[in-house]
């Protein structure tokens, strides 16, 4: 039971700062659009989905090389990296997975987003 606890909060924390990372590049990526693309909201929403949803493709890709070239073996860490302290039964894989799941969370708001303007 305490290992299905320490799950639900890594994997809390993980989407957490998932969210938190997204929210901060959707921030600039709009700002950017907005600006570059003549001040209108729906040129900044689509630099910001377009912008979170290569960085969540590059990041799966990632992971897929991770997986292919180590496998599925779990993850060895030393005392020194403090990854443990973090996280206390997740690995970066994982982590790494539920941050991507987050930011294709927030390119699909951006996307509903447009699509309600566009209305």
């Amino acid at each position: 039971m305490d290992k299905a606890k320490d799950l639900l909060r890594d994997g809390a924390k993980a989407f957490v700062i998932g969210l938190i990372f997204s929210a901060a590049l959707g921030a600039v990526l709009f700002l950017a659009g907005f600006f570059i693309r003549g001040l209108a909201v729906a040129s900044g929403l689509e630099v910001m989905k377009d912008g979170l949803l290569l960085v969540a493709a590059l990041a799966l890709f990632t992971i897929a090389g991770m997986l292919l070239v180590k496998g599925k073996n779990p993850e060895k860490f030393s005392k020194k990296n403090g990854w443990r302290k973090h996280f206390r039964v997740m690995g970066y894989k994982s982590v790494l997975g539920i941050i991507c799941a987050a930011v294709l969370l927030a390119a699909s708001a951006a996307d509903y987003a447009l699509l309600l303007m566009r209305k």
